[in-house]
């Protein structure tokens, strides 16, 4: 199955979305303060007159982590739009899905759905699924 993946980098790891799931990828704006938010919101950026969060990956994937790099990939959302922070972000790159490009043992890591060879290169898939339910849980736990 082909698949438009953006890749991008968190710490040493190279991820990729599919460019269905990506909104825009915007250069890092000012990010406001969000209080009461988990530790994981950066904070917030008006985007298209929208309020939206962003979230620290390398925080979230447990990454030591420094400052948010200068882009940010804001994703299609149905409960409205969020924003990643990301270290870099490639170029596009069309991928033939298959069993000879696809990794085993992606399955115990967390926020991966696959893990693909490209060009020598391993590339995880993210899971926008499991971010959004463990968010959930976050927000939750922060009290909504």
């Amino acid at each position: 199955m082909m698949k438009q993946l953006l890749p991008f980098t968190v710490g040493y790891e190279t991820y990729a979305l599919e460019l269905v799931e990506v909104q825009e990828v915007v250069e890092k704006q000012k990010i406001y303060n969000f209080p009461g938010s988990p530790k994981v919101v950066a904070g917030a950026i008006s985007f298209h007159g929208r309020i939206v969060p962003v979230i620290d990956l390398a925080l979230l994937l447990d990454f030591p982590t420094g400052k948010l790099g200068q882009r940010l990939i804001v994703l299609v959302n149905d409960r409205g739009p969020v924003a990643l922070g990301v270290d870099q972000v490639q170029a596009i790159i069309n991928i033939e899905i298959n069993q000879t490009n696809q990794m085993q043992n992606y399955a115990e890591r967390n926020y991966i759905n696959n893990v693909i060879n490209w060009k020598g290169k391993m590339i995880s898939l993210f899971d926008l699924e499991q971010l959004q339910i463990r968010l959930e849980s976050l927000c939750i736990q922060a009290g909504g």
